[in-house]
């Protein structure tokens, strides 16, 4: 259990999972020496024991990487990497607010003129993204969250982003 697991000699605290997905497992933790939350993403337990668990650390960094290369408003914010207990840590900024799946459901539809100002908000960070010859290949209302008390969104998830190189086709799965 990593609730309450303390990293980096006292400066990050876990404490409490917010996320969990076939590769990745998100937590809400205290950065203490800057006293403000943060969001730390580690790689999940299942991962952990796999055979294959260098390539999945390898994949860790490099979603690190690629989205610490994507600086806008829209983009959530990479602000440190670390390795404790042979586990790879990638910390980002807290964004509060909800998820777009949880702000629109069927009963529910956002009025167009707000629809069209999210997207062009998501547009202009894709636009960053491609800049970089990134592909985020997951955008979706679960990895767009409406930041609390404002119309601003903000992309997260880069877990299945992969580099590209303009003007080549390539296939992915």
């Amino acid at each position: 259990m990593l609730v309450g697991k303390k990293l980096q000699r006292g400066k990050y605290t876990l404490d409490q999972e917010i996320g969990r997905g076939g590769f990745g497992i998100t937590f809400k933790a205290t950065h203490h020496y800057l006293g403000q939350v943060v969001v730390i993403k580690t790689i999940n337990e299942e991962l952990r024991q796999h055979p294959d668990f260098v390539s999945f650390y390898r994949q860790f960094q490099d979603e690190a990487r690629r989205l610490a290369t994507c600086v806008h408003p829209n983009i959530v914010r990479v602000s440190d990497f670390f390795v404790e207990d042979a586990l790879p840590y990638m910390v980002m900024d807290y964004v509060p607010g909800q998820t777009l799946d949880r702000v629109v459901f069927p009963n529910n539809p956002l009025p167009e003129a707000t629809a069209i100002h999210y997207i062009r908000q998501i547009a202009a960070a894709l636009q960053v993204v491609h800049k970089n010859n990134l592909l985020h290949r997951d955008v979706k209302p679960q990895n767009i969250i409406l930041r609390q008390g404002t119309q601003e969104v903000v992309l997260i998830d880069f877990g299945i982003a992969r580099e590209f190189t303009p003007g080549h086709t390539q296939t992915h799965t």
